[in-house]
């Protein structure tokens, strides 16, 4: 990232600092490019606004056709991908924590035909869609001649438990986490990097008024030098998040969120894993019923190839 993107980013969470009391969670996304799930890239950590417990169930269902080239480097990313998540966090006092765990699937993608009828309807280029068969696991990585990263049969398991401490100091909107990935996911099943990762990052929510909330975090992630990248990964990279929450209602309310990233893999041209933006957009039920509320919402990647085609997202979470 360079010093004037760093700066404008700061400058942009110093001002939504001059809001009131934290308001809006945010939706606690990330890249869903399956090479790059593995390894850990930090998001906003949704957490009861009172002392106590909170439960998070994310589904997100990602779609992928990307075949990109550049010098001695080669990419294809062929695959419909599948993660749950479970999290469970605990809010005291100033403190706050959080467990992680992520259930991941990578399959043959199940949607191709509809999202390629989705563009044809609304006059939409398919990129590199008509260069690639339906409904396949196809994902290569070649680098100055050498296959990096392959795999064409389906996968699943466990992923990479993460754990997560916060504190937020008193009258402050900021909260400050700092996070370890551990390796319980599986290389050969390419659910884990079986290393450690760490990151640690600062996350600013606050409501501007009645209707509307902003939030935004930045961070920077250490990922362990192991996996199916091992040798080719950054020591470090930034990622960030901004948003903005704006109530309908007492019962329904709008989300826009961009996500982004810096380079992960070291002196690679390549979009996939150069700097990162796509915008996350949905709706919020936050009185679905008792206690639970109730997130819908989709990706797209707006800085084309930098991320998956599409996800959609389910996240439902109970307060207790």
């Amino acid at each position: 990232m360079s010093r004037s993107k760093a700066a404008a980013l700061v400058a942009t969470l110093l001002l939504l600092a001059i809001g009131q009391k934290a308001a809006a969670l945010g939706l606690a996304t990330r890249d869903m490019n399956p090479v790059l799930q593995p390894i850990l890239i930090p998001s906003l950590v949704p957490v009861n606004p009172n002392d106590g417990w909170r439960i998070d169930h994310g589904l997100y269902i990602t779609n992928t056709q990307q075949k990109t080239t550049s010098g001695s480097e080669s990419v294809i990313i062929d695959v419909e991908n599948y993660r749950y998540e479970f999290a469970l966090s605990y809010r005291r006092d100033r403190w706050r924590t959080q467990i992680r765990v992520p259930l991941m699937a990578n399959k043959s993608g199940e949607l191709d035909s509809l999202i390629e009828n989705w563009h044809d309807f609304f006059g939409l280029p398919q990129g590199d869609r008509d260069d690639l068969p339906n409904d396949r696991v196809n994902i290569q990585y070649q680098r100055d001649g050498v296959v990096e990263y392959s795999q064409t049969d389906d996968s699943s398991g466990l992923g990479d438990i993460a754990l997560s401490l916060g504190y937020q100091p008193d009258d402050s909107n900021l909260t400050y986490y700092v996070a370890l990935e551990l390796p319980t996911g599986s290389e050969s099943d390419n659910t884990g990097n079986e290393a450690i990762d760490f990151a640690l990052w600062a996350e600013l929510r606050t409501l501007i008024d009645d209707q509307v909330g902003a939030y935004g975090m930045f961070g920077l992630s250490f990922p362990g030098d192991d996996g199916a990248l091992e040798g080719l990964l950054v020591d470090v990279f930034w990622v960030a998040q901004l948003g903005i929450e704006y109530g309908f209602n007492e019962h329904v309310l709008g989300m826009a969120q961009l996500d982004m990233h810096g380079e992960t893999v070291d002196d690679s041209d390549l979009r996939p894993f150069g700097n990162s933006l796509q915008v996350q957009l949905g709706l919020g039920f936050p009185r679905l019923f008792e206690s639970h509320r109730l997130d819908l919402f989709f990706s797209e990647d707006i800085y084309v190839e930098s991320a998956p085609d599409i996800t959609f997202g389910l996240r439902l979470s109970r307060n207790f």
